[in-house]
């Protein structure tokens, strides 16, 4: 009985780890082999019930010592790699005497899922998992008796007893499936766009798998196709969505580290056609136009799906080519079929030790040396040499610049490495992965934090460099990249403390020289201190009036925003000019306690007060372009709003202050709008005569003044193709002849506003808190197209 160690990073369900459980499994039913298991991770339980099912025995251990004392009981250890940092750091510890044999299931080309040479030398046995991978130069510059002694191309296996049964299931939709990790480090970065564009009257793209897959529906929704799509996440039981499967729409981005995809295998072997691109080892596990239809662009990929939809035949022709192709090729009993005479062969080797970079037969003498070799690099930044190694001939970028002295080719590089892939960047063996592994390596922090700029995300990459500079990764460029990325968050002071430092270190900078001049006027007006969120509201207290008086005006205030419902959204900031800061903290300290104690009032969830205390001029034009306005008192400081010209921002009376709801925008800016309960809007036609828009309107206005919610009520007249100034002389005309006719006030209670001109930002906002669109006889299509009114649900007077 031959006894095989699989070692893997994490079992788990994903195609690796099912690959090795059912390989093993038709293993043993077909000769004398007992496989056994080590996941360096916490298991899944789910994979783990599924592995000891099928027959494999679980080593319940994380410990490398009792993992390095199973290898010794072992006759063959089979690693199952990619690139991930505890796998990647356990191959390269100093391993106990064995025959190891490594199954590589990744595409292997680009970086950071990479089939490096030291990966192939260190192995008795490399096994590529696909045509493509078998075919790079890793594998096919060996010598030809290296190769065929120690080379071998097994497909990574699905378990087709998983849609053994599978019978095509009546449905209604054209379904085109996609089963696999949704994430933009391996499906196409254009999924949804393509998918959409797909001009069938009864297509669904029917997406299984986590990921990113909430970000998908977003996509889906701005263009308006979101009935296309059915977004199921994680699925099990893959034979109830491929019953219901016409076609299979497989389309992955280009640095795939796709190899042998064992969903693919799945879908072909139950006979549905898939559509593909070219990448990674996809290209040679479907022929085009026999057993699938392999595409090069996105048009291609939309043309592809609408002529299967069209010609029916052909779907059947290459679904069931498909099929016959999946079990004669792929299939773990295929598979297993493979591996047995390999563990035979292996069997014939004496177990050995082994080092990293010296392949078998050779000494470290006859190795070329690299600048990891010969350089003499901090402890602290082993991860970043670790993650460089994992790269092989890829990591050119990172390697100058931990290496290199030249600046010019060190801003050169980490311009590179800024701009690199999604899945190089965040993805699965990324810089992130290694990132978390080696917590405190400040290089691997600094390459993060150049991604994450580099994708416009600049709160998490300043978080990354000021740790990389705490880190020990404390070049003067890194407090470059650091003041680029806070001016560009406008975090003034930041920004300015990190361009000192750099102009310490090279004071002839000219870039940051001339940064430091535009932070000047800025720092002048800089109100950081006061710690602004997204609602941001001043009241000008008079504090000349008595005590009880300012009390009681402070606690109706209070009162007011405690009730709010965006109360941690908001920030109340109380102007104080005219008293010192100190006299004032007191009194408001004081008046604060007693509010809570005698009024039992709790701030804890909003809204936050402070004071702005002694403000310049500049500090005021800038705090002024930011808030949404001030609440407005009957007594307030009037000679204060004037001197910093508060009476021109909005103002919100104090009463209707619950009426003003935040709205968030696209682009993180918040405004308030007058919303309620049931907030309606209608789009009327302006250009009709004023007695039609008058007789239409005065219905809509006596429906709903005659509700006995009214008062919960918040009408909007969209009037974008009309000017303000008009459209409110001819709205006011109405309601007052409305009142004329039927002594109706629609002033009172309910609330009738017009829209004003909005942006493409506040109308998506708006819209979301809409309760319902009215129809009117005559309506502005227009506006109604440019508004996307079309999404609203609509209530027919």
């Amino acid at each position: 009985m031959i006894k095989v160690l699989h070692i893997i990073d994490w079992l788990c369900l994903g195609g690796a780890a099912r690959g090795m459980i059912a390989t093993s499994k038709y293993s043993s039913r077909l000769g004398q082999f007992e496989h056994y298991l080590v996941s360096l991770k916490p298991p899944d339980w789910m994979a783990l019930e599924l592995a000891e099912q099928s027959g494999m025995k679980f080593i319940n251990t994380l410990d490398q010592t009792d993992i390095f004392e199973a290898i010794k009981t072992v006759d063959i250890v089979q690693v199952h790699y990619w690139n991930n940092p505890k796998l990647f750091e356990f191959l390269r510890s100093p391993l106990p005497e064995t025959r190891l044999l490594i199954w590589f299931h990744v595409a292997g080309e680009y970086p950071p899922q990479v089939i490096t040479k030291e990966l192939v030398d260190y192995a008795d046995f490399a096994i590529p998992c696909n045509p493509y991978s078998y075919e790079l130069p890793v594998f096919q510059s060996l010598p030809d008796a290296v190769r065929i002694e120690k080379i071998g191309m097994v497909y990574d296996a699905a378990d087709f007893e998983r849609v053994a049964n599978i019978q095509p299931k009546p449905h209604q939709n054209f379904n085109v499936g996609y089963i696999g990790s949704v994430s933009f480090s391996k499906m196409h970065q254009d999924y949804v766009a393509m998918s959409a564009a797909v001009n069938l009257p009864d297509v669904r793209f029917v997406v299984c798998g986590g990921g990113v897959e909430d970000y998908l529906k977003q996509q889906a929704e701005k263009i308006n196709a979101s009935e296309k799509f059915d977004f199921r996440g994680f699925v099990e039981d893959i034979a109830s969505v491929i019953e219901t499967l016409d076609i299979y729409g497989y389309p992955l981005c280009k640095d795939t580290y796709a190899a042998a995809e064992l969903n693919l295998q799945e879908v072909m072997c139950a006979g549905i056609p898939p559509v593909v691109f070219p990448h990674g080892g996809i290209k040679r596990l479907v022929i085009n136009n026999y057993t699938g239809l392999v595409v090069k662009s996105q048009l291609e990929y939309t043309q592809a799906i609408e002529y299967l939809y069209h010609h029916p035949q052909e779907r059947i022709r290459l679904g069931q080519n498909a099929k016959e192709y999946a079990k004669q090729l792929f299939g773990a009993e295929n598979a297993a079929k493979q591996l047995n005479p390999i563990y035979e062969k292996l069997m014939q080797l004496p177990k050995r030790e082994r080092q990293w970079g010296i392949p078998m037969g050779s000494s470290l003498l006859d190795q070329p040396l690299s600048l990891l070799d010969v350089l003499e690099l901090p402890e602290k930044f082993v991860g970043a040499q670790t993650f460089i190694k994992a790269l092989g001939h890829t990591a050119e970028p990172f390697l100058v610049s931990l290496t290199a002295e030249n600046i010019d080719l060190i801003l050169a590089a980490e311009e590179q490495i800024a701009a690199s892939s999604m899945l190089l960047g965040l993805g699965e063996g990324s810089i992130c992965q290694y990132r978390d592994h080696y917590i405190n390596d400040g290089y691997l922090r600094l390459w993060l934090a150049l991604v994450l700029r580099h994708q416009q995300r600049i709160p998490q990459a300043i978080f990354e460099f000021q740790n990389a500079i705490n880190l020990g990764c404390n070049h003067w460029r890194v407090f470059w990249y650091l003041a680029e990325s806070a001016e560009q968050l406008q975090d003034i002071v930041l920004a300015e403390q990190a361009v000192t430092r750099v102009l310490q270190f090279v004071p002839d900078f000219v870039k940051a020289q001339q940064l430091y001049e535009r932070l000047q006027p800025l720092l002048e007006g800089d109100i950081s201190h006061l710690g602004l969120k997204d609602i941001n509201l001043i009241v000008f207290l008079d504090w000349t009036q008595e005590e009880e008086q300012l009390y009681s005006q402070l606690s109706a205030i209070i009162k007011t925003l405690i009730n709010h419902l965006d109360k941690r959204q908001i920030k109340l900031l109380i102007d104080h000019q005219g008293m010192g800061d100190e006299d004032a903290d007191l009194t408001l300290s004081s008046m604060m306690m007693n509010l809570l104690i005698e009024d039992e009032l709790d701030v804890e969830e909003g809204p936050d007060v402070s004071l702005l205390g002694q403000l310049t001029q500049p500090q005021w034009s800038n705090l002024l372009s930011i808030v949404q306005g001030r609440i407005c008192l009957d007594l307030e400081n009037s000679t204060a709003i004037e001197a910093v010209h508060a009476d021109q921002i909005p103002q919100f009376p104090l009463e209707e202050l619950l009426d003003w709801r935040g709205l968030k925008l696209e682009n993180g800016g918040w405004e308030l709008w007058k919303l309620r309960e049931k907030n309606y809007i209608v789009f009327p036609d302006w250009k009709q005569p004023e007695e039609t828009l008058y007789l239409e309107l005065a219905h809509l206005f006596q429906t709903l003044a005659t509700l006995p919610n009214q008062n919960e009520i918040t009408l909007y007249l969209n009037n974008q193709n009309i000017l303000d100034e008009d459209a409110n002389v001819i709205l006011s005309s109405m309601v007052m002849n409305f009142f004329m006719e039927t002594e109706l006030d629609v002033t009172v209670g309910l609330e009738i506003l017009l829209t004003g001109q909005l942006t493409d930002q506040q109308s998506q906002a708006l819209g979301s808190r809409l309760t319902a669109r009215m129809i009117l006889l005559h309506e502005d299509q227009n506006a109604i197209a440019n508004f996307n009114g079309e999404k609203i649900p609509v209530y027919d007077l």
